[in-house]
C-alpha cells in the first residue's frame, strides 16, 4: 500500500510539471509575407497600357498552395529557411465580387525568400503579359486618333455613337465618349468586324477602362456570309461608376459557341449597348479607354 501511494505521488508530480505543456502544447511560430500590390510591366507599343486591376494573390510556398489573399495582404507562413515563393495574379472576372481567378494572360511571379519565425518579408511582385497573347485590336483602342477599331455605329442613328473626347481621359490624349440624351436615349456601338475565329476553347478576354453614369452591357455578335447577325450574346455589363475602373470580361464561352456555329458564322464583333430608359437621368456619359481584345495564340 505504501508503494502504491509513492507511485501515485510520483505520477502527480510528473503531471504537475508537464501539465502546462499538455494543456497548452508548444505551437509553431510563423514567418510572414507582406504583399502590398502587384505591378504590371508592358511594352507600350505592342501590348498597350500597363493599367491593371489585379486584386488577389494566389500564393504558393515551397510548392504548396497557401491560399488566395485580397491585396494588400500579410500572410503567416509555417515554413523556415530558403523557400521558393510563387504568386499568381488574380482578377475579379467579369467584375463579379464573388469570382476570383488567376488571369491566364499574366505571368506568375517567382522569387526565393529566406523565412524566419516572426520576421515579415515584403514582396513586391511584378508581372507581364504571357508570350502567347494575341492583341487583336493591335494592341488596344486608346481613342488617340480618328482611326477607331471600336467605333462602329450599330443602331442606325448617325447622330449618336462613340466619339473621341478630351473631357475625361484615363491615359493619353483622348477617351471614347458615348453620350445619351433626349432623342438619343439608346446607343449601340461595336468593334470592327473580325474574321479570324479561333479554335473552340481559346481563352478570350475583353479588357477595358471605363467610367459611366449608367449601366451598359457588353456582348458579341456573329454574322453569316450575307452580313446577317445569326448569333448574339449580351450577358455581361457594368453598373455606374463615378471613378475610372478596369474590368476583364471573359468571352471564352461565347467564342466557343461562335466556333460551334461555323461555317454559318464567318465574322464577329464585340458591341456595347446602353440606354436611358432605366435611368432617372436626362443625360448620361460613358467614358471608355484602353479597350483590349486578348486571345491565346
Amino acid at each position: 500500500m505504501k508503494l502504491r501511494f509513492t507511485n501515485l505521488l510520483l505520477l502527480l508530480t510528473i503531471l504537475i510539471i508537464t501539465g502546462c505543456d499538455i494543456i497548452n502544447p508548444e505551437e509553431d511560430i510563423p514567418a510572414y509575407l507582406y504583399i502590398p500590390e502587384f505591378n504590371l510591366n508592358t511594352d507600350i507599343v505592342n501590348e498597350g497600357s500597363a493599367a491593371h486591376k489585379i486584386t488577389e494573390a494566389h500564393l504558393f510556398v515551397g510548392g504548396q498552395k497557401i491560399g488566395i489573399f485580397a491585396l494588400p495582404a500579410t500572410v503567416p507562413v509555417l515554413y523556415e529557411g530558403e523557400q521558393e515563393v510563387q504568386i499568381f495574379p488574380g482578377i475579379r472576372e467579369n467584375g463579379l465580387s464573388d469570382i476570383t481567378d488567376v488571369y491566364p494572360f499574366y505571368e506568375r511571379y517567382i522569387t526565393t525568400v529566406t523565412l524566419e519565425p516572426t520576421v515579415v518579408d515584403t514582396l513586391r511582385p511584378v508581372t507581364t503579359y504571357t508570350d502567347n497573347v494575341n492583341f487583336v485590336l493591335g494592341p488596344q483602342e486608346g481613342f488617340e486618333d480618328i482611326t477607331l477599331s471600336f467605333g462602329t455605329d450599330l443602331d442606325d442613328n448617325p447622330d449618336n455613337g462613340i466619339e473621341i473626347s478630351t473631357l475625361d481621359v484615363f491615359e493619353g490624349t483622348g477617351s471614347g465618349l458615348i453620350r445619351l440624351r433626349e432623342g438619343e436615349e439608346q446607343v449601340e456601338v461595336g468593334s470592327n468586324l473580325l474574321t479570324d475565329i479561333p479554335p473552340a476553347g481559346t481563352a478570350t478576354y475583353l479588357e477595358m477602362n471605363y467610367k459611366t453614369e449608367v449601366v451598359f452591357i457588353v456582348g458579341i455578335l456573329g454574322y453569316d456570309s450575307r452580313g446577317v447577325a445569326v448569333y448574339a450574346e449580351f450577358e455581361k455589363g457594368v453598373n455606374p461608376k463615378d471613378t475610372w475602373n478596369k474590368i476583364y470580361f471573359n468571352f471564352t464561352p461565347e467564342m466557343t459557341a461562335i466556333r460551334n456555329f461555323s461555317p454559318a458564322v464567318v465574322e464577329y464583333r464585340f458591341a456595347i449597348f446602353t440606354n436611358l430608359i432605366d435611368s432617372d437621368l436626362e443625360q448620361a456619359d460613358i467614358f471608355l479607354d484602353n479597350i483590349k481584345l486578348v486571345q491565346a495564340r
